[in-house]
């Protein structure tokens, strides 16, 4: 059993219950209130580790109120038990039916949190069925989707248990019933998995994430990576984030994974996209406040985790998640900021200490209402003035009732943890109005919104958003909101050219203007009806010319050609090139992976889970401009770039 330490004696030197949450080292900002926001200075490493646990006269935080339980048979989700959980080994021992001693699984239920998820609910129970960890249930809780989303799972996912939700009421509502009816239908259940219906698991997360909680016995929440479905080259989260403005980001958020070494570890939080829970932390804290609706539930479940348990949360790097960024909400849609900015004030009264808020809610509302507001008002804007100021009068209404709540409940203050509740306000951010947040640059959000459309004719040079008629699979949607703009594909694609041949007298090149994002060099192959040619391609914006022989040409009226990545070595008819210049390549073994219609097309709903691990791993992206067959006398020939 875990046990509570008794600790008075450190909290004498605790004026008014506030803890000092001044340093978190947040990347280049510093907090406003510079070691002024406590008066005590209870940050350093060896009060930390000395402080107590137990704080029957402490502190100014908040243990929040749930809401009464869906099914009245079952414990009051907002007391916690009267023992501690047993926190489980790898194998818990239990009595076998003969006397003795034997051994049992951990076993998990998945829970997909399903509203309108038609277009990728499929893709995500595929991912589940597929683990490689067996010892699971899964139940879809349903809030009242009205897309056919329902029948489509009965039908196709007999074994998938539904839960019905005659209204949506909410993201932490629906949580809390499927978590309740499980625990009532199957019995022992070890860990909870909370999904959201946008996602894709690897066939190991599962495994790893189990495989983890059974080494750390402390630790009660657990996720793992999770990257951009559509760009999985960049990082969706590796934990959650929260500063004293109560603002929420997903650490290392559109970092390049390739360059993030994070190590598995606690963090504040984690995202609720793709979570697992042990059944002790429900236990301990109670289950999943109502109030918000959605978004900052999962941050509030971690926070009284935290603060209210011996449990910790932790990231795992191994167990990988590709989640379809915003396919539910939008990614900058109002009803998206509506509920964000709601529940982050809903957040702050819930779970900041009083006297902390007593000097940060002046600041939030002279930034609410003397720039936003005022900024808005100056620009006639008075439709999204009016939202502003809607969501602001919801956060002074709720705030009396909020805080009049917690100074009657005395904040819960019995129950507090004060070591982990104090390395938890560690973690959080300094930042107020600005963060550590990485924003999606505008021009890549065409990509993430999937939106497709050809301009002009196809002819035999291809100018992105001008004349690129001839594009075929692989590309992305045109960016037109940087400079130069174009379009990107991603490992591989296609494209149909017209043939400049005009006879075996003249020279002919194929020419490609491209910029190199992320990377200082990078190998495209280029098979031009059968013939392989490779380019190295250097950093930064670039042209590159290659010579290609008069007979690829003659007696053809299209030229098809197909463009792969990082020294891909297959293309469909390869050959030996024997009238090209240096550069070009013999025809290579083929790949069958590289044949298959699907990743060509980089539909990656369709791939396996051995194509899909393919393109993912080996993930490329290249930013074209411009791709052109031109003989040696066209205008648009960078003959510089030749070896004329």
């Amino acid at each position: 059993m875990i046990k509570k330490a008794d600790n008075k004696s450190n909290l004498k030197n605790l004026p008014d219950g506030n803890i000092d949450i001044s340093d978190t080292g947040a990347k280049g900002d510093s907090s406003p209130y510079s070691g002024q926001l406590f008066d005590s200075a209870l940050h350093n490493k060896q009060s930390l580790e000395s402080a107590p646990t137990d704080n029957s006269q402490s502190l100014d935080i908040e243990m929040p109120d749930n809401s009464q339980p869906l099914e009245p048979a079952l414990p009051d989700e907002s007391q916690p038990l009267e023992k501690a959980p047993l926190p489980y080994g790898f194998k818990e021992e239990i009595d076998s039916e003969g006397g003795g001693e034997g051994f049992k699984t951990p076993r998990a239920l998945l829970i997909i949190i399903n509203y309108n998820g038609l277009n990728f609910i499929g893709e995500c129970l595929d991912s589940i069925y597929s683990q490689s960890y067996r010892e699971f249930e899964v139940i879809v809780a349903d809030n009242n989707s009205k897309d056919g989303s329902v029948n489509f799972i009965r039908e196709n996912y007999p074994h998938c248990e539904v839960l019905t939700n005659f209204q949506n009421k909410g993201y932490g509502v629906a949580i809390n019933r499927a978590v309740k009816y499980g625990l009532k239908k199957y019995g022992r259940i070890d860990y909870f998995a909370i999904l959201n219906n946008d996602l894709r698991l690897e066939p190991d997360w599962l495994s790893n994430l189990i495989n983890y909680g059974q080494s750390k016995p402390e630790c009660g929440i657990l996720a793992g990576k999770m990257l951009i479905y559509y760009w999985p080259k960049y990082i969706n989260s590796t934990g959650g984030l929260v500063n004293y403005f109560g603002s929420g980001w997903d650490r290392d958020f559109f970092e390049l994974d390739s360059q993030c070494q994070r190590e598995s570890g606690e963090v504040l939080s984690v995202s609720g996209g793709a979570m697992l829970i042990k059944k002790g932390v429900f236990d301990a804290v109670g289950f999943f406040e109502t109030g918000y609706f959605m978004y900052y539930e999962d941050i509030d479940f971690c926070f009284k985790t935290w603060k209210y348990s011996d449990y910790t949360v932790d990231y795992v790097s191994d167990a990988l998640v590709y989640h379809k960024f915003s396919a539910s909400s939008g990614v900058m849609s109002l009803k998206k900021h509506f509920y964000l900015k709601r529940a982050r004030f809903v957040f702050i009264l819930r779970n900041y200490p009083i006297g902390f808020l007593a000097k940060i809610i002046p600041q939030i509302s002279r930034y609410e209402v003397g720039y936003i507001m005022k900024d808005l008002l100056s620009r006639y804007d008075f439709i999204n003035f009016f939202r502003e100021f809607y969501i602001f009068l919801i956060f002074i209404a709720k705030l009396p009732i909020i805080l009049g709540k917690r100074i009657l409940t005395r904040d819960n203050k019995s129950r507090l943890r004060s070591t982990k509740t104090m390395k938890m306000w560690n973690m959080v951010s300094t930042t107020t109005t600005n963060s550590g947040r990485k924003f999606i640059p505008m021009q890549y959000l065409d990509i993430l919104w999937n939106k497709f459309e050809k301009y002009g004719e196809k002819t035999n040079r291809i100018v992105m958003g001008i004349n690129d008629m001839g594009i075929g699979n692989g590309w992305k949607s045109l960016i037109t909101n940087g400079n130069p703009r174009g379009r990107f594909f991603f490992n591989c694609a296609d494209i149909v050219l017209d043939n400049p041949y005009r006879g075996d007298n003249y020279k002919y090149y194929f020419q490609l203007q491209y910029f190199l994002y992320d990377k200082k060099e990078e190998t495209l192959s280029v098979c031009i009806e059968g013939q392989l040619f490779s380019l190295n391609l250097l950093q930064g914006m670039h042209t590159v010319v290659v010579k290609i022989g008069s007979i690829i040409l003659k007696d053809q009226k299209e030229m098809s050609i197909s463009l792969l990545l990082d020294g891909s070595n297959s293309c469909d008819g390869a050959g030996t090139n024997s009238d090209a210049n240096s550069g070009a390549g013999s025809g290579a073994k083929k790949d069958t992976l590289l044949t298959d219609t699907s990743f060509l097309e980089g539909d990656m709903e369709k791939m396996n889970n051995e194509q899909f691990k393919k393109y993912t791993r080996n993930f490329s992206d290249l930013f074209v401009i411009e791709a052109a067959l031109l003989s040696e006398d066209s205008q648009y020939l960078r003959k510089e770039m030749s070896d004329l």
